[in-house]
């Protein structure tokens, strides 16, 4: 059974860099639920929108389905044999206790935290969705995951890391601490 991280935060906190620090300096491998929306969008055959990317992401926290992203990322997990594995983005603490079910373990939950100021100035310079992406898009995104649980979750972390002043430094010397109790257990 392989042991798993999981990072989660509002968009534009870090995860991802956080999720890349472990992969390149322990050996994990990356599963981003936001490829499981993806995947979902063009399976549909729709254009990758603001709109579809938002759309479909709620359909998956909604009317029973949150355990869908957990399953079809488990899926994932399995194949690809793993000892360490870093999951990027779940939502809810409906999907963390589905993800303890499935994998009959419980995750180490990092939450990454910045301010929205930040987050906004990040998510609009990754240009995700080209001119289409926008401060108030952003703002709706940041409300749509907090419906969905995100705090919720971000308060059962077992480690926090906020990074709003960090140096990239500073961050991966937290980062460096976390790991070395996570792999000692």
């Amino acid at each position: 059974m392989p042991k798993i991280v999981l990072v989660v935060g509002l968009p534009g906190s870090g995860k991802s860099t956080v999720a890349n620090f472990i992969r390149d300096n322990y050996k994990a491998r990356i599963f981003l639920s936001g490829d499981i929306i993806r995947e979902e969008i063009k399976r549909r055959n729709l254009a990758y929108t603001p709109e579809n990317d938002s759309k479909i992401a709620h359909w998956f926290h909604t009317n029973g389905r949150e355990g869908l992203v957990v399953k079809r990322l488990w899926s994932k997990i399995v194949k690809s044999g793993k000892k360490l594995v870093v999951i990027d983005g779940l939502r809810s603490e409906t999907q963390l206790g589905i993800l303890e079910k499935t994998a009959k373990t419980r995750p180490f939950v990092i939450s990454v935290i910045a301010s929205q100021n930040v987050r906004v100035k990040r998510e609009l310079s990754r240009g995700r969705f080209g001119k289409k992406e926008s401060v108030k898009y952003v703002k709706f995104r940041d409300e749509l995951e907090k419906g969905h649980g995100i705090m919720g979750l971000m308060a059962r972390a077992d480690y926090k890391i906020d990074n709003t002043r960090l140096s990239v430094r500073q961050s991966n010397y937290k980062i460096k601490k976390i790991m070395s109790e996570i792999l000692a257990n």
